[in-house]
This record gives structure tokens, C-alpha cells and sequence, in this order.
């Protein structure tokens, strides 16, 4: 009998799928261990192979794509990256089981994968990775070389040849990189194996058009064509062409509206650089005072009020040189030439003036400061009329240079503090009581004065305490000044020039000096306060309060004596006669000061018969 046509349907089903089933399983019986051919990594055929043969042929793949450079277009430039650089890495061994992966997952289109292997190719991405913060880093710097500023256009002279040319730059707009955009968008090229990638920067308009700047280079131009001559007293300076051409510079200023205009100047430095000895040549009249260059506020501060210690510290002085025609002034000429380009002018008339030279450079060179010796710094409310006093007597001082040898006094410099030399008057201990005096309050500098001096190992030839302790000094450490009898006098013991710096804040007045170091470290060290002594008290009349009622016109404190050590530290020991630190002890009695209590009264108080005895003028 014959089987239905549905049975045999069946069983042809059957069959063929038991055919596929023994093909699929043939296919994958043949490659077991290997990689599915078609299979390809970073353009590298790797299909056929086990997962070892394929990191061995992928491996000079990947050392040769460290080594490959990536080029990094940006606006009119072309850069190269090298992927060391920034620690591009490519995974041999993670590539190799990637590819040797494909087709290998549990669903369908693994099997259709491995069964059409052979008819088609399949990249399969290598693993790259990339050190994103070194690849920042290399943004930045490429980032720092093309960013630029807007300009509004600049002009060059060029030195080519027997006479110089001008040519002028246009204005260009601002240019600014994305740096976190250009590292992300590096970071994907690297890691897709691209090797060409455009930079995330945005270029802006020019602020300006052009006119302005070839106007400009015009009046250069113009310039250069003849010598341009200054002239005083008969003598003339003729500046040819060729140095013209150095000395001009070009920069750029706003308008009005705020718009950047190009400009022409020439700068003092070129003027001293390029003309400096020639026109002292030339309308030399006197002379230039050598000076040592110090800064006025020094690079530490030191306000102890008890025992501390200070070390020289190394510092740049330099010299500013002395010359026969101190009388020029190369910033005036220097805008004196840029009025004369802009008016295209070729002579006009210099005025100088003429200061005789006291001090030559290779006096200043023998000794040259080399540290910071001392420096010391003192408090004080602002806005007060002592503040201006010590603002003053601060500014008198400063700068002030101290020869080998010389001593140096604070009144002899000053000289008598007036108010008609611009001295308020202020505080000052007259027989145990402040009164307002004429320059009040100056003491201030000389107790700051004293104890730079002192941190410096100088020689302390004159200095005296208040009669009372004032509590915002060093007890002990602190000096007072009246003019001429007391005064704060110190001697340059140095092997070299000392500069003595003052400067003041609001709030502060800070001394420094400035020398050759003897002493490697100079300490204050304090004694115990000892034998105190208590304050009177004294009440008086007055009719300026209500009657009955009580002012304090000043609290009182006790007096006390107490020690101040100098110990100096030689920087050669062998130098010093002990080869050992050197001390030096003051005792010092301070005298209490009364208490005063004004009380309210009907009448005036009789007259005081002590008050006819002026008893000179008391310290300060």
C-alpha cells in the first residue's frame, strides 16, 4: 500500500533537517578552536586562527599604531598627535578573544554567523583605550600655542637690506578652543583607529577693518625715510633711520567707544637700550646718582613682640647705574619720539634737567647688598593724626643708602619734625602724660627702625625706652625720639653697603634693611618682668564735664625692670674672637604711669605752678 503524501512530506522533513543539523554540526566541529573565517581586526585578517596565533599577528599591529601619529587639523594649521603621547593602549590579548568570540553566543544569529563565515568579512573593533588626562594635557598645551586674543592689526619692520621696511599685519578676531569637546572628540578618534581629527575651536570676526593700521604703517613708513633729531642748548642728537626702525614699537589702545585701535609707541626700555649712551654723550650736564634697587616691602614680615629670631634671607639688589647725563630722561624722550611719529615731526627741542652724580656704580658694585638683614613691623590705628606723622617720617627715611662705616640717624636725616615740614600735632609722654605735640607719635618708626636693626646684627649706638611701657612695642626692645636730644643712631658694620626701606599700610609701618650678612641667625631673647611697682593716681577739676561727674583721662600701669638679650650667631665662627655666639644685655626700668581722673567742678582749678617748667620736649 502507498504511505500518504503527508507521511512522506514528513519524513522528508525530517531528513533535511537532520541534513542541517549534521552541516551546522560539521561547521562547528570544524571550527572548534578557531577564530570564524572573515574575521578581521584593525584591517588584520585573523579568520582560521586559534586565539594565540591571532594575538601573535595582531601584536606588531598594535605597536605599530602607537607609533603611528594622528594628525589634528585646527584653523590654518595642521598638528600631529603621537598616541604614546597620551597612553594609547591596544589590547592584544582582549581583541583576540573579541574575534574569537564572534559567532560563538547562544541565539540564531550566531549560527547563521558561523555557517556564512566564509562568504563574508566582519571587523571586529580592537580594544583601545586612551589616558584621558595626559590626552587633556596635550589639548592644553596645543590650546595655550593657538589661542589667541583679538587684534586690531600690527606692523613689522623688517631689518633686511640697507634700509629697513614696514609691513603690516591685518586685524584678526579672537580664536578659543573647546578643550573638553577636542579631548572627546580625540578620545573617539584614537579609540576608533582614526588618524585624522579636527580640533573644537571657534574663530571670531576682526574687531576692526583695515584702514587703521595701513594708516599707522604709513606714519612708520614715513619716518623711516629720514633721521629724526632732538636738540637742547645747542647740542643735537640725530637718531638715523636704521635705529628709528628698533626703536618703534607697535601696540594697540582703545577709543572712546572702547574699540581697539592700533597705535605706535616707543617704549622707554628701547630708548635705553638703543640711545641711551649716546645722549648722555650728548647733553651730558652733571651726573646720576648710583642706586641700589630694593624692594620697599620685604618678602617676610616679623612683628614679635617677645623673644624670636631672624636668619639673612637671600634677595636680587640690583644697581641701578650712575651716569654723567643723569639729567636724561629716557621716558620723556620716549614719548617725546611717539608724539613726534603721530605728528610726523623730524626735530623738536628736548628740556632736561641736571643733578649732579654723588654715588658711582662701582661704588655701590664692591658692596652690593646680597639679603635681607633685618626687618621688623609695627601696629597702629589707622586714620589718626599719629598715622600721618608716621607716614611721613617713614617716607622721609626711605630708600635711604648707609656706606660702609657710616652711621645712620634718624634725626640727622629727618631733621627737626615741624608742622610747617607737614607734622600734625599728635601724642607724646610729656613728664608721664600724653600731650599733642608737633610730630607726635614718630617714635613708632624709631622703635621699628631699632629692632630692624637690631634682627640685622647692626652695631646699636644710640636708643632709649619710653619712660613708661606702651603695650604694642617689644618691652624692652623699643626706642623713643625727640629732636635733637634723643635719637636712634646705628652703625654699618657690614663689609657693604646697607639700604635702609621704610613703608607704611593704614595700619602698619614696616622697616627693612638690606646688606652683606655678617650673622647667620640673630635672636631677642626677653627676661622675666621683675620689681613691679604700682601707679599713682591723681584727680583734677575741670569745668568741661558736669559737676560730680568722673573722665578718665588716663588708666595708669604699673611700672617694671626687665632684661633684653642679643644673641648673634656668626656665619664663620672662625671669624669672631670667641668662635662662639656673641650676647649682648640691656636692663630696662620702666616707670609707672599715674592714673588721671578729671572730675566735674563749678570753678576752675587754681593754676598749676609745675606747668610754667616746659622740661624740654619729652620723648615722643
Amino acid at each position: 500500500m502507498t504511505p500518504p503524501r503527508a507521511t512522506v512530506a514528513f519524513v522528508a522533513s525530517l531528513g533535511l533537517i537532520a541534513a542541517c543539523m549534521a552541516a551546522v554540526l560539521l561547521v562547528v566541529i570544524a571550527q572548534h578552536g578557531r577564530i570564524l573565517h572573515g574575521t578581521t581586526v584593525a584591517g588584520v585578517d585573523v579568520g582560521g586562527q586559534d586565539v594565540a596565533s591571532a594575538r601573535r599577528v595582531l601584536a606588531p599591529v598594535a605597536e605599530a599604531e602607537q607609533r603611528r601619529r594622528v594628525a589634528v587639523s585646527t584653523p590654518g594649521a595642521r598638528h600631529f598627535l603621537d598616541p604614546r603621547d597620551v597612553g594609547l593602549s591596544f589590547d592584544v590579548s582582549g581583541s583576540a578573544s573579541d574575534a574569537y568570540a564572534r559567532g560563538r553566543r547562544w541565539r540564531v544569529s550566531s549560527v547563521a554567523a558561523r555557517l556564512l563565515a566564509p562568504t563574508r568579512t566582519v571587523e571586529v573593533m580592537p580594544r583601545r583605550t586612551v589616558d584621558l588626562t595626559r590626552l587633556a594635557a596635550w589639548v592644553d598645551d596645543l590650546a595655550d600655542d593657538i589661542e589667541r586674543e583679538a587684534s586690531a592689526g600690527s606692523f613689522h619692520i623688517e631689518h633686511e637690506g640697507t634700509a629697513p621696511r614696514v609691513r603690516a599685519a591685518g586685524p584678526h578676531g579672537a580664536l578659543r578652543v573647546d578643550r573638553d569637546a577636542s579631548v572627546e572628540a580625540l578620545a573617539a578618534a584614537l579609540t576608533s583607529g582614526e588618524r585624522s581629527v579636527r580640533l573644537i575651536a571657534t574663530a571670531e570676526l576682526p574687531p576692526i577693518g583695515h584702514a587703521p593700521i595701513e594708516r599707522i604703517t604709513d606714519d612708520v613708513a614715513l619716518a623711516l625715510m629720514r633721521p629724526t633729531v632732538v636738540r637742547h642748548d645747542g647740542r643735537t642728537l640725530s637718531i638715523a633711520p636704521d635705529v628709528m626702525a628698533r626703536l618703534i614699537a607697535s601696540v594697540t589702545t582703545t577709543d572712546g567707544s572702547g574699540r581697539p585701535q592700533p597705535m605706535i609707541a616707543v617704549p622707554t626700555h628701547r630708548v635705553i637700550a638703543l640711545l641711551g649712551q649716546e645722549a648722555r654723550d650728548t647733553f651730558d650736564r652733571a651726573g646720576q646718582d648710583a642706586q641700589l634697587v630694593t624692594a620697599r616691602t620685604p618678602q617676610v614680615t616679623l612683628a614679635d613682640l617677645q623673644g624670636t629670631a631672624f636668619r639673612p634671607l637671600a634677595d636680587d639688589i640690583a644697581i641701578r647705574p650712575s651716569a654723567s647725563t643723569t639729567t636724561f630722561r629716557p621716558r620723556l624722550l620716549a614719548a617725546q619720539l611717539t608724539n613726534m611719529l603721530l605728528e610726523r615731526q623730524r626735530v623738536a627741542d628736548l628740556d632736561i634737567e641736571e643733578i649732579p652724580a654723588a654715588i658711582t656704580t662701582a661704588e655701590l658694585e664692591v658692596g652690593r647688598p646680597t639679603h635681607l638683614l633685618g626687618t621688623f613691623t609695627t601696629f597702629l590705628a589707622p586714620a589718626t593724626p599719629r598715622a600721618a606723622n608716621i607716614a611721613l617720617l617713614a617716607d622721609i627715611l626711605d630708600d635711604h643708602a648707609i656706606a660702609p662705616g657710616a652711621t645712620f640717624s634718624i634725626n640727622e636725616t629727618s631733621g627737626p619734625r615741624t608742622c610747617e615740614d607737614g607734622f600734625v600735632p599728635a601724642g607724646t609722654i610729656i613728664r608721664g602724660e600724653l600731650v599733642d605735640t608737633c610730630g607726635g607719635g614718630v617714635s613708632q618708626v624709631g622703635t621699628t627702625v631699632l629692632n630692624a636693626a637690631f634682627f640685622a646684627g647692626l652695631e646699636l649706638n644710640e636708643w632709649q625706652p619710653h619712660s613708661f611701657f606702651i603695650s604694642r612695642y617689644p618691652a624692652g626692645r623699643e626706642a623713643t625720639l625727640t629732636f635733637p636730644e634723643i635719637d636712634v643712631r646705628f652703625t654699618n658694620d657690614t663689609d657693604g653697603w646697607l639700604v635702609l626701606r621704610s613703608s607704611t599700610t593704614p595700619d602698619s609701618v614696616t622697616v627693612s634693611i638690606y646688606g652683606i650678612p655678617r650673622w647667620r641667625e640673630v635672636r631677642s631673647v626677653h627676661g622675666e618682668r621683675r620689681t613691679p611697682t604700682d601707679f599713682d593716681r591723681e584727680e583734677r577739676r575741670t569745668t568741661e564735664i558736669a559737676p560730680g561727674a568722673r573722665r578718665v583721662i588716663q588708666a595708669g600701669a604699673g611700672g617694671f625692670t626687665t632684661t633684653v638679650e642679643r644673641v648673634r650667631l656668626p656665619i664663620d665662627p672662625t671669624t669672631d674672637t670667641t668662635g662662639q655666639e656673641v650676647r649682648e644685655r640691656w636692663t630696662i626700668r620702666y616707670q609707672p604711669q599715674r592714673r588721671i581722673v578729671e572730675i566735674g567742678a563749678l570753678s576752675a582749678p587754681p593754676p598749676d605752678p609745675s606747668a610754667a617748667d616746659p622740661g624740654g620736649l619729652p620723648p615722643q
